[in-house]
């Protein structure tokens, strides 16, 4: 006998539909399974026959041939288990009148030993793909069951255990289902008016956050480079739906959904230390998964600090994501592309002793040493941050005298409402830092006599052309947080003012 039964997998963030066909005949008993799958497929035989046997529904001596379809395609996970043990229970005759579900309802979960099903990983993709092929319904772990709830217009029915699974399949009987909290968003336990002084740095962020501006601070050991990017996300509008389902698809994918957070709801801040593998930000590895710059994709942020000290390939690595929004990662046979929609945010001192900016006299390093540490930042990799803000040390007057700086949640306010300018401008909730050419052409546009002063700044400070969009994409959002329709002479000012120095 022959049964199909509906799965899925994914291929980095992308899903794609995998037919899990089970056939058992009367010959010598054996029990494969073929179709390109991993280790931990090949191994799911054994789980699978103590799971019924735990659960009192005993194989009979029979030679069992699974494939998934298809077969092709590496497959990689352990979702595979519920669905074979379906089809196993279907030619065994252990489920009856099954036909309705396993034509309309995709099936994945991993099996313990005692029959119980555990949760896995990718079940929001999952759900988006029932969604696209007009799917009934998905069959699930409890544990996944908050997650997948994210995507509406989808049936959900979750199971603890293979006796779960069964009564569903038979009677359609569905287990009590876990009553949904409302997603409680903690504000964040650090503000910027914590920060004393350094106005220029923290308009900076402003701006990077209003816009998704990537932003390098540059300044002294102490002047708060740190401090101000951990309080960036403070300041930042709370999550649109969009970016919660993009943010919770990829953690989804990594591995770092819990039942205690199921969801991804506050915007990701990642700061890899500098001794990280390239794989570990970038992606990729014998089994592919998302790096640091795909788990901040999506809204969030990720903070690179002392960015002299990453290593140049990992640096280097960086320009396609922050160009394109998409890192590619390559193999013999397919192509894995996940989203590297991020804010990034660099550190560096100024030299390898780090007291350059300051007048005291205390950096010993020659220009020659200067030069050849910020030779470790190339051309290219500076191009592509839109806004450069050198930092100096607080005086001891400025650190006891200062008052105590404007809140988090008034800046917060001003980037709402430029935010909610750009998303009426823009569509599709793009930043001012993501639009193309043809939106620069037609909301960024400046007076003939503007044109004239900033042709010379080109000339001066010689200016690429992907420099001079980005100038003009700084303008647009500092025009926009002052709620200005067009860019005028004092917001192209300020955004020449955060160049490269």
């Amino acid at each position: 006998m022959n049964v199909r039964v509906l799965s899925a997998s994914y291929l980095g963030v992308e899903p794609y539909l995998v037919e899990v066909e089970v056939d058992v005949s009367s010959n010598l008993p054996t029990f494969s399974i073929v179709g390109l799958g991993d280790t931990a497929i090949a191994e799911s035989k054994y789980r699978i026959k103590t799971a019924l046997r735990n659960s009192y529904f005993t194989l009979l001596p029979r030679k069992v041939v699974v494939n998934l379809s298809p077969a092709g395609i590496r497959k990689e996970g352990v979702q595979f288990d519920l669905p074979i043990a379906v089809g196993l229970m279907i030619t065994m005759g252990f489920i009856k009148d099954s036909q309705q579900v396993i034509d309309n309802y995709l099936i994945l979960g991993e099996l313990s030993l005692n029959g119980n099903v555990k949760g896995v990983k990718g079940t929001i993709i999952t759900m988006i793909l029932a969604k696209e092929k007009k799917y009934k319904g998905i069959i699930l772990p409890l544990e996944n069951y908050l997650e997948a709830r994210i995507i509406k217009g989808v049936e959900v029915i979750p199971v603890r255990n293979i006796t779960d699974l069964a009564n569903f399949i038979s009677d359609g009987k569905i287990i009590d289902l876990p009553q949904e909290k409302p997603v409680e968003i903690k504000p964040p336990d650090v503000d910027m008016s914590d920060v004393k002084g350094q106005v220029h740095g923290k308009r900076g962020l402003e701006i990077a956050a209003a816009g998704g501006h990537n932003i390098l601070l540059i300044g002294s050991p102490g002047s708060g480079k740190s401090m101000l990017a951990k309080r960036i996300i403070s300041i930042m509008p709370p999550m649109t739906e969009k970016e919660i389902i993009e943010c919770t698809k990829i953690h989804s994918v990594a591995g770092e959904l819990s039942v205690k957070k199921p969801i991804i709801t506050e915007r990701p801040f990642r700061a890899p230390h500098h001794t990280s593998s390239s794989i570990s930000i970038i992606g990729g590895g014998s089994k592919i998964m998302p790096g640091e710059i795909s788990l901040a994709s999506g809204g969030g942020v990720l903070f690179l600090d002392e960015l002299p000290e990453f290593s140049k390939i990992l640096l280097e690595s960086l320009r396609q994501p922050l160009e394109d929004g998409i890192v590619s990662i390559n193999r013999a046979m397919y192509r894995v592309e996940f989203p590297s929609k991020f804010l990034l945010i660099g550190a560096a001192n100024p030299c390898k002793c780090g007291f350059a900016y300051e007048e005291s006299g205390r950096c010993k390093c020659s220009q020659h040493e200067v030069n050849q540490y910020m030779k470790k930042l190339s051309g290219p990799i500076l191009d592509r941050i839109d806004l450069h803000v050198e930092m100096r040390r607080l005086s001891e007057d400025e650190l006891l005298n200062t008052p105590t700086g404007e809140k988090s949640k008034d800046i917060q306010k001003r980037i709402q409402m430029a935010r909610s300018i750009q998303e009426s401008r823009n569509k599709d909730q793009i930043p001012n830092a993501y639009i193309g050419q043809s939106d620069l052409k037609k909301h960024c546009q400046i007076s003939d006599e503007d044109r004239e002063y900033f042709k010379r700044a080109i000339g001066i400070l010689e200016i690429s052309a992907r420099g001079y969009d980005k100038i003009l994409k700084v303008a647009r959002t500092i025009a926009d947080l002052d709620g200005k329709e067009d860019i005028k002479r004092e917001h192209l000012l300020e955004a020449i003012s955060f160049r490269k120095k």
